[in-house]
């Protein structure tokens, strides 16, 4: 390389694509992308285009404008990523020439005709095709066509999805674990293939609407036995739920299959990524087998709660497959849903747990919506591992300070309700907020919620000692306005879904510690195999979304209210899908 040529500071851009600015919604800067190239010493370089400080995985660029840390990330992993995730939520099953070699490979056949022809039917009478090419036959047809025992197929389901382990089907369906494992997966395909084709209109369903969602992850261990020992590997399960129909917009895993740590490893010597900053390397996707038992605690530890660190064991990579980086995860989560939400939205509002660095992540990739003011990002903290007693009485605070603050606002509440037309309680925080903040300019009243938050007077007993952090104050709400928002933040859908997921899957329960072999804890029920977490998170998805009648009067499925279905999906209809 000439010594005049400059050196790259920051990761290239994927088509356009990048997150390496200043998430500070709040800054002039916000969005602005710096640049890529190192011009310290140049006229008005780093007071232009900030500077890039620090090394490793703390290495980022610092803001001009605001002063603010942005820690970089790789474009080229978060796009891969997100290109992982994609597949799964537009998969489709279709008759194509199956030859990995063959330059017909997933070639469709409704695609390209005239690359195939056709070879009679199999001995059940369905169509068989050849493609021209490697001469290879294919057939299509009902997807229980080559299944035995398919009147289990159904019941293995249910099952799954109701807290039944993998032992205890075997016994009570008289099936084998191969059985088992193989109509899991084939479970998984039905679902994915169904949800992909009624979710082609899911963006549809906001359009025109003001969507708030719920963001958050929860951390699942998987046993693994490796020379004789048991390790425990945990991986993230991250969803986003829309509030009011309690639709999981997505549910993802940070576990690629197809990719193995010691491959991984090699690959990333050749290359000599290991002697570069990991934002600037070719495979910054994934963990590595040598950095991930040094790296994982100090990255995750914000992630796993007290339970999980009580219970966590002895840390492992997995065996087969591997873990994905949690912040390339987490933005390419957020990339998924907002592909599914679409653009045809009037404003939405994503409620995050206080985690280490998804505000930030969504603020990177909403960056355009949030600078056009058509996206809130709420952070919402809670005191959590209370005791049902405890968190009774925390309901009981709240109730009486809501009473209290009405009394003391009883005419300007009576007043909006009656001009506005809004909830007593959102017309009550209207009037509490203007009260206390009434006297700031916006620009303050925004850095103050951004920084400091609210701590919640209204206690409930989901979310006790409730703090709301909102990032996107930017001036464009009134007070009416910003009080709805922040009646509307919680996080409380998804914990329902997770709390849900613990309680209907046999696999995704925490584990008891016990008394013997003190410091080592063995998941009964946990899974030994982790490519088993993405699958039954999917088809817990579908099962939740589609399939389970909600217990109140409407017996309505989440699918129904948001508008993606009619009925309930039966079993018969997903195996016949």
């Amino acid at each position: 390389m000439n010594s005049s040529t400059p050196k790259r500071r920051l990761p290239r851009l994927v088509g356009g694509f990048s997150v390496n600015f200043c998430r500070n919604p709040h800054c002039d800067r916000f969005g602005f992308l710096p640049h890529p190239f190192s011009i310290r010493g140049r006229r008005g370089g780093d007071q232009d285009h900030g500077r890039v400080v620090g090394s490793g995985e703390d290495r980022s660029f610092r803001c001009p404008a605001c002063d603010g840390f942005n820690i970089i990330k790789s474009n080229t992993a978060i796009a891969e990523e997100y290109s992982r995730l994609s597949r799964q939520y537009r998969k489709k099953f279709f008759p194509s020439c199956r030859t990995e070699s063959c330059p017909n490979f997933d070639l469709p056949l409704d695609l390209a005709p005239s690359a195939y022809r056709s070879a009679g039917r199999t001995a059940r009478g369905d169509q068989r095709h050849q493609c021209k090419i490697c001469k290879a036959t294919f057939s299509h047809g009902s997807p229980t066509r080559r299944h035995k025992k398919t009147d289990r197929t159904g019941d293995i389901l249910l099952s799954l999805v109701n807290k039944v382990p993998i032992s205890r089907i075997r016994e009570t369906l008289g099936v084998t674990y191969g059985h088992i494992y193989n109509k899991i997966e084939f479970l998984e395909e039905q679902c994915l293939k169904f949800a992909a084709r009624r979710e082609e209109r899911l963006a549809d369903c906001f359009q025109a609407s003001d969507p708030s969602f719920a963001t958050d992850a929860q951390v699942i261990l998987v046993n693994w036995p490796v020379k004789r020992r048991r390790g425990t590997i945990p991986l993230l399960h991250m969803a986003t739920v829309h509030q009011g129909s309690q639709f999981v917009v997505a549910a993802t895993v940070d576990y690629d299959p197809s990719v193995s740590p010691g491959r991984l490893d090699e690959e990333m010597i050749r290359s000599g990524d290991f002697a570069l900053p990991r934002s600037m390397r070719q495979q910054a996707r994934l963990w590595s087998a040598r950095e991930y038992e040094s790296g994982l605690m100090r990255m995750n530890r914000a992630i796993f709660s007290e339970d999980d660190l009580a219970v966590g064991g002895q840390w492992r990579l997995p065996g087969t497959g591997s873990r994905v980086r949690t912040d390339i995860f987490m933005h390419a989560h957020m990339m998924l849903v907002k592909k599914l939400l679409g653009q045809d939205f009037d404003r939405a509002l994503f409620c995050l747990d206080a985690e280490a660095g998804l505000a930030a992540a969504t603020s990177a990739i909403f960056q355009p919506e949030v600078a056009e003011r058509r996206v809130d990002i709420a952070e919402v903290s809670f005191t959590k591992g209370m005791t049902n007693d405890l968190r009774n009485e925390y309901a009981d605070r709240g109730r009486k300070a809501r009473r209290e603050l009405l009394e003391e606002h009883q005419a300007a509440v009576a007043d909006t309700v009656a001009r506005h037309d809004v909830p007593e309680l959102q017309a009550l925080v209207a009037a509490v907020l203007e009260d206390r903040l009434g006297e700031l300019d916006p620009a303050a009243r925004g850095d103050l919620l951004m920084r400091e938050g609210l701590r919640w007077p209204f206690h409930t007993k989901a979310e006790p000692e409730k703090a709301i952090r909102l990032r996107t104050d930017l001036g464009q709400h009134g007070f009416l306005e910003l009080a709805d928002v922040l009646c509307l933040s919680s996080i409380h859908p998804v914990d329902a879904y997770f709390n849900f997921a613990r309680r209907r899957v046999a696999g995704f329960e925490r584990g008891i510690p016990t008394s013997a072999n003190a410091g080592r804890i063995w998941h009964a029920y946990s899974f030994y195999e982790p490519a088993m977490v993405p699958r039954v998170a999917n088809i817990l998805r579908f099962y939740h979304n589609y399939m389970l009648p909600a217990s109140d009067r409407s017996g309505a499925t989440p699918a129904m209210k948001i508008g993606l279905a009619r009925g309930l999906v039966y079993r018969r209809d997903l195996l016949a899908a």
